[in-house]
């Protein structure tokens, strides 16, 4: 078996242990953590691209943005409207407004809407962050 494989399945192994075990917050926290991993290899394709633009990078980018695109939409499809009230209305316009700066970002290879956007994100998973930490 090739080691690259082998390390491969041990990864995706792992990861669904931790996904299958985890509290609910949890799994917020690690869409948050894959959101930031996705947004650091857009802005890399990005600022690749800036310097040369080479097909590799255009399809990665435009992996990373489709990723990024489900996670958000995972996470606005997960809000309670009824019982988070003006919390879940004011997370639900916060995903739908970074989707579309994604979206803009995407088109113009904008690193300070990639920036922008990650920032958010690091905020929000803050909060989730010290829930995590408390037990919740």
């Amino acid at each position: 078996m090739n080691p690259r494989n082998a390390m491969s399945q041990y990864r995706s192994v792992q990861s669904r242990g931790v996904v299958t075990d985890a509290k609910p917050t949890r799994l917020i926290q690690l869409a948050y953590e894959h959101l930031l991993a996705q947004l650091a290899v857009t802005r890399g394709c990005m600022e690749r691209i800036a310097k040369k633009r080479e097909l590799q990078d255009v399809i990665d980018k435009g992996r990373a943005v489709a990723k990024i695109n489900a996670l958000l939409g995972e996470l606005a499809a997960s809000l309670d409207l009824a019982r988070g009230e003006h919390i879940a209305q004011n997370l639900l316009a916060l995903y739908s407004y970074m989707m579309t700066r994604l979206t803009a970002a995407n088109l113009q290879d904008d690193l300070r809407i990639i920036d922008e956007i990650a920032k958010l994100v690091r905020e929000i998973k803050s909060g989730w962050d010290q829930l995590v930490e408390s037990g919740a």
